[in-house]
């Protein structure tokens, strides 16, 4: 019996190897490119820019020409950099580096520089007003730019356009098969799974026998005939490419070109090729574009939340460099624990150097990227922020209980079509607030339909949960039940109170308002909470909301999928979105404690497939509508992003994305109207309003201040507030957060004392007592539209650090709020501000 197990885990074993091995199948094949020595600069211009490209180093040089800064790739003399290890002194002179992985997730990382460039294995090529850098990086076999197979049809089209010579030999190193007409030693089983098209056609294939140097002259006459490396990329693609050793071997394009007053960087995945048993799993691009070095003065903003600055030379190597996710964690990937779930809501960083800023924005593949940051004195002498990208997936498959062999199951390849786009802008103006006004300029140029929520009084959204689940007794039996915070009448009743203290525009978003409880069942079908009053009682408080000229804001999670039961609407193989081993994604809420998991208490979720989410929100919209619903809160389209790494019905992360973008926008054109919780910058251009949006750094170690950078390229556009001002664990700094990032104000209300929710897992509502908040809530309304009256319409337009704790924001007008975070008073030109306070200067005081 124990022979029988250990063949069967051998079986599974191999079995597991192939499937790995197919998934990397489509890798696209490594060709060998070769720097033609030339060492004349290779130059594009516009009005704006000019870019120089150094051939034999690789390295870019961008001039803005109004200014005459230069902004280099490389830091110059960086081999002589004598805080630099010689690992480090590669990577400051590369373009880019790349990590990958074998099947056992072991792998190294490589650099342009030592393993390409000064190899001598890349070359350019000026095409379209764009510079091409082709690299070849790795241990590379020579290959050669002609057909490794061809149909017939499309062989004859190079064929008929070489000289007659030329083409006899071309003819002669190859075979034209003919399924119907093989020889006697041919087998048909293998050639037809080799070559799945001699089914319907002839086919010209290369002969093993061909020698290297007729490959290189047939080189020549099919470029003569028209074949290029796209050509090449499409055969190889096709059929198999005899040849080479399988050692890590790869090749990247880079693609410069000048837009206005922009430099774009490309790289297009349909370019990226590899061998399948070493994948590309990290991508990072121009690392030191920018950086400061010891003798300059600035600092790098960085994502983080808000916005953060890491001040030059600022003496905390000591503390982790810097990386923080776009759009947070990828939901589709597996981990563990959560300690710190940071994430960046907005795909932009820059440096300021000097007197200058230059700000880059992600433009295309934000969602599989990170930015990274890092200060001088650790590893070199620079201080540097560049993003790194996800290339290829990959997840960890268990062969067999008997082993603690680890093996990794990865994508087939990249996503098909999809590029890299990375746009660097020198800034009309210098520091934080010049590159929040290029990033805010790229905003409403990429998404016009920014600016249409524009908003002059108070922002206010209000949340008001209406029941949660909780654990009680029937008879002694444990049943699950809905346990009622808020009825739909006394949310009617808070509404009049609002209407009646005179506040304007109110969002009302109402949690846990349907399918039992916040952690709501499935949304395929609305069933309103018996323990929370009628549907006429429900249509009430629209009503009410509505005759005061409120907008109510159902919130509803179409992401994760809780309450699973059988024929409810959503089925595990169907609707669930897969790890890419293959394994339907389930989640537990994480443990505040030890950070893993809770799997024992806490409720199951699944991760909806962004196919069957898009369909969810469809068939939603259309039930509500009889309830008179005609907006919507999403809990998790602007506040987590995941893609679906299901083999057979892939959708990378990009992807979802742009379904969410498509989504909300038909929405926004129905009329219906969106909240957004967090507000991501993908969502944020179809946002009527936005709750819990970053107005504040997430405190790494390695930053020195936040800024309101997201904030000041939001404001004016789309109303905002940051968190619930009464669940803050520091009340009077969220407050100054909220004044300084000219957010406005939110409130999580519910009737019932909180004593009602001990022995459940709603820890968030601890502080949401009606009667005690409304008072205070009122006052702060009411001084909120008094001090900041017309200010919420404007542009921010400046920003200042005076001193450490104190900040000014400058509004279109020329109004400045100056906010002192101290616990001692603070003097602005003889203007006193009290401690933990603040003062608004309108024009003119």
């Amino acid at each position: 019996m124990k022979k029988f197990v250990g063949i069967f885990t051998v079986f599974f074993t191999l079995l597991a190897m192939l499937s790995c091995g197919k998934q990397a199948s489509k890798a696209r094949t490594v060709v060998l490119y070769e720097y033609d020595g030339s060492t004349e600069d290779c130059i594009l211009e516009n009005e704006f820019l000019e870019f120089r490209f150094l051939p034999q180093t690789a390295e870019i040089i961008l001039t803005d020409k109004a200014s005459g800064v230069q902004w280099r790739s490389n830091p110059q003399n960086a081999a002589n950099d004598p805080l630099a290890d010689q690992v480090t002194k590669d990577f400051l002179g590369s373009q880019f580096s790349l990590e990958y992985a074998d099947v056992a997730g072991v792998g190294m990382t490589l650099f342009s520089s030592i393993n390409s460039v000064a190899l001598g294995v890349y070359d350019y090529e000026l095409a379209d007003n764009s510079l091409e850098v082709r690299y070849s990086i790795g241990d590379i076999a020579r290959s050669f730019i002609i057909p490794p197979a061809a149909p017939e049809q499309r062989m004859l089209t190079f064929l008929e356009k070489m000289e007659e010579e030329d083409r006899r030999k071309v003819e002669a190193s190859y075979r034209l098969y003919d399924i119907n007409n093989l020889r006697s030693n041919d087998d048909k089983s293998r050639l037809l799974a080799s070559y799945p098209d001699l089914s319907r056609t002839k086919l010209y294939v290369l002969r093993d026998n061909a020698q290297e140097y007729m490959k290189e002259m047939m080189q020549d006459y099919f470029a003569q005939a028209g074949y290029t490396y796209d050509d090449f990329y499409e055969d190889s693609s096709m059929y198999t490419v005899s040849g080479g050793d399988d050692k890590p071997a790869f090749n990247i394009t880079l693609r410069y070109t000048l837009d206005g007053k922009s430099l774009l960087l490309n790289v297009p995945f349909d370019r990226i090729a590899y061998r399948s048993a070493y994948p590309i799993t990290r991508l990072s691009l121009l690392p030191y574009m920018g950086a400061g070095g010891f003798s300059d003065e600035g600092y790098l903003l960085v994502p983080d939340g808000s916005g953060a600055l890491i001040y030059f030379n600022n003496g905390r190597q000591n503390q982790i460099p810097y990386n923080n996710n776009v759009y947070g964690w990828d939901e589709a990937m597996p981990r563990d624990a959560i300690v710190n779930d940071n994430k960046a809501p907005f795909p932009a960083f820059g440096v300021q150097k000097n007197g200058n800023a230059l700000l880059c924005v992600i433009e295309e593949g934000a969602s599989y990227g990170s930015v990274r940051a890092d200060v001088s004195g650790r590893n070199s002498s620079w201080n540097n922020v560049y993003p790194r990208f996800n290339i290829v997936h990959g997840a960890i498959i268990d062969i067999s209980g008997r082993s603690d062999r680890e093996v990794y199951l990865y994508e087939k390849s990249p996503p098909s079509g999809e590029n890299i786009t990375l746009r660097y802008t020198p800034c009309a103006s210098d520091g934080y607030t010049g590159m929040a006004k290029e990033y805010r300029s790229w905003l409403t140029r990429t998404y016009p339909s920014l600016g249409m929520h524009k908003e002059n009084g108070v922002p206010i959204a209000i949340e008001i949960p209406g029941a949660v689940n909780k654990t009680r007794h029937r008879l002694g039996i444990p049943f699950d039940l809905p346990l009622k915070l808020t009825s739909y009448k006394e949310s009617a009743d808070m509404v009049d109170d609002f209407a009646g203290w005179g506040w304007k525009n109110v969002r009302i978003k109402l949690s846990g308002w349907f399918n039992r409880s916040v952690d709501h069942s499935v949304p395929n079908k609305i069933k309103l909470i018996g323990e929370l009053g009628s549907k006429k009682d429900f249509k009430n408080l629209v009503s009410a909301a509505e005759k005061n000229g409120y907008a109510v804001f159902p919130e509803v999670d179409f992401l994760y999928m809780r309450d699973v039961k059988p024929f409810g609407g959503f089925s595990l193989y169907r609707d669930a979105a897969r790890y890419v081993n293959r394994k339907r994604i389930e989640k537990y809420p994480y443990s505040f404690v030890w950070f893993g998991e809770r799997i024992r208490w806490g409720k199951l979720s699944y991760l909806a497939r962004p196919a069957y989410m898009m369909s969810l929100i469809d068939n939603f919209t259309r039930n509500a509508a009889g309830l008179n619903v005609r907006n919507l809160a999403f809990r998790s389209m602007g506040a987590k992003l995941s893609g679906d790494y299901h083999e057979k019905r892939l959708v990378s992360r990009e992807a979802s994305m742009k379904m969410r973008q498509e989504k909300l926008a038909e929405l926004s054109g129905n009329g219906t109207g969106v909240l957004l919780n967090t507000g991501y910058a993908y969502a944020a251009p179809w946002a009527d309003f936005i709750t819990d949006m970053a107005i504040d750094d997430q405190s790494f170690g390695i930053t020195d201040v936040s800024v309101p950078f997201y904030p000041m390229t939001l404001h004016g556009l789309v109303p905002y507030t940051g968190p619930a001002i009464n669940l803050a664990e520091d009340y009077t700094k969220n407050l100054l957060k909220t004044i300084e990032s000219g957010a406005g104000l939110y409130f999580s209300f519910m009737a019932e004392e909180t004593a009602v929710l001990q022995e459940t897992k709603f820890r968030q509502f601890y502080a949401n007592e009606y009667d005690k908040w409304a008072p205070d809530a009122n006052a702060l309304y009411q001084k909120f539209s008094t001090d900041f009256a017309g200010l919420y319409g404007q542009a921010i337009t400046g920003h200042v650090i005076l001193s450490a704790g104190l900040t000014l924001t400058e509004y279109e007008d020329g109004t400045r709020v100056i906010v002192n975070d101290n616990s001692g008073a603070a003097d602005y030109d003889g203007v006193v501000i009290n401690a933990r306070g603040y003062a608004v200067l309108r024009r003119g005081n």
